[in-house]
């Protein structure tokens, strides 16, 4: 599943940039290029950090010191290596969208120990990036990331290349959206950003933060309509969650050791700035911007979850995941804790897990924990008990994997999924909704 959404990625960027060259030597290629090719959204790596029984993990790890706070964070969430390979390509989207410091945007020495987190892990090469309502060299400049960045072992990306980008459900009215290429293309997008609170957007966590993430003002397109409405409208926050909806990001991590209240995103709107000793991770960035919603309304008198409410309801209906912390696997810690995650080693027994989403439409991923190298098989059955499909069979290697099966040529229904391995049949319920 993740070579394929790697592999259909790197062509769609091949084949965009082979019909810009062929396009170049068209004699109307003014005219062809004025209504260049559209995609649909990013597509994510199906969410890692589940429980047995499909429920996404928050974890909350309460602390001082960033580094030893992403590190207990990353390992109650079982490791940052579900999610990255061992030499996966990785960009890292941080807060760098104004000229003032943390917690307007991410603290510099925050960045770093992401990268170095990410490096522990992989080989490929790790990006570092971010697009917002100001220059992003003088922002890189006046952080003083760029340094830090480069002697991390990390490239520093300045976007300049975007793809149109919507969804086919958009009335033809609503413009294509110009979403960064580099963030577009990259295998893992790792969402980095701090917890505030803003004058337009209420807050700015896991989906107000990919504002950034599609492109910046000068492309009047995607800006341009979004400022058509007034702030806090509506249609504001609803299409917010459009815009998070077409980058979908791996891995959210909020850096809420301060965060910023009353009227920020910045000091000079009135913002005031909390202590509040937090980071949060998780790979659901609904179930995320809930849990800080909660968090943020206990540090900020003037704040109400309920104010978020559009934003978090189209997002659900986007499908980008759960609002409903009751059922959400929520892990609370304190940064001293990590040794209680260390030692975690391979699984010790095959397990099966729920598929999730469940009830689901169209697609849907299934994981299973191997203790050793087995060849294993996964039978779909519908309801009568007759085989529809093998959605895997082959060797697979001691670990945690994930299968995405698609059901669009299926009926609504209950169908069942059978993991067949040498330890003996694991079977399961998942329910089909279209």
């Amino acid at each position: 599943m993740l070579k394929s959404t790697i592999d259909r990625r790197r062509f769609i960027k091949r084949l965009l940039s082979s019909t810009a060259s062929f396009l170049s030597f068209y004699p109307f290629s003014k005219l062809l290029n004025a209504s260049p090719a559209t995609l649909e959204p990013r597509q994510r790596i199906p969410n890692p950090y589940v429980t047995t029984d499909g429920r996404p993990i928050v974890v909350c790890v309460s602390g001082d010191n960033y580094q030893r706070m992403l590190q207990t964070g990353l390992a109650a969430l079982g490791g940052l290596d579900r999610l990255v390979d061992s030499n996966q390509s990785v960009l890292i989207k941080p807060n760098c969208v104004y000229p003032e410091a943390y917690p307007t945007t991410s603290d510099v020495d925050s960045v770093v120990s992401t990268i170095e987190a990410v490096r522990a892990v992989s080989s490929g090469v790790i990006n570092v990036g971010d697009s917002g309502g100001s220059d992003n060299q003088y922002i890189y400049d006046y952080l003083g990331i760029e340094e830090a960045v480069t002697g991390a072992g990390a490239n520093l990306l300045l976007f300049e290349d975007t793809y149109n980008v919507r969804r086919n459900s958009w009335d033809s009215e609503v413009p294509d959206f110009k979403v960064w290429s580099d963030i577009y293309d990259t295998p893992v997008l790792i969402n980095l950003c701090a917890l505030k609170r803003h004058y337009a957007g209420y807050m700015t966590c896991a989906i107000k933060h990919h504002v950034g993430a599609v492109a910046g003002p000068n492309r009047q397109e995607t800006r341009g309509y979004l400022h058509n409405f007034n702030d806090r409208s509506y249609e504001f926050l609803t299409t917010l969650s459009e815009m998070a909806g077409l980058v979908n990001p791996e891995l959210t991590i909020v850096d809420a050791r301060q965060v910023m209240a009353i009227n920020g995103p910045l000091r000079s709107h009135g913002g005031e700035i909390r202590d509040c000793g937090k980071v949060i991770l998780g790979g659901d960035i609904i179930a995320v911007d809930c849990y800080c919603a909660q968090l943020l309304s206990q540090y900020d008198e003037t704040f109400d979850p309920e104010w978020i409410e559009p934003t978090i309801e189209r997002a659900v209906r986007l499908g980008l995941g759960q609002d409903d912390l009751e059922q959400v696997e929520i892990i609370e810690l304190e940064q001293t804790s990590i040794d209680d995650f260390t030692d975690r080693a391979l699984p010790d027994r095959v397990v099966l897990y729920q598929n999730y989403p469940n009830p689901f439409n169209v697609e849907t991923t299934i994981r299973f924990d191997l203790p050793k190298k087995d060849y294993i098989r996964m039978e779909i059955y519908d309801s009568l008990g007759r085989k529809i499909a093998t959605a895997a069979d082959g060797l697979y290697q001691p670990g945690v994997h994930y299968i995405a099966f698609n059901a669009s040529g299926l009926s609504s229904g209950v169908y069942y999924y059978e993991l067949i391995s040498s330890s003996g049949n694991e079977r399961k319920a998942l329910v089909l909704i279209k």
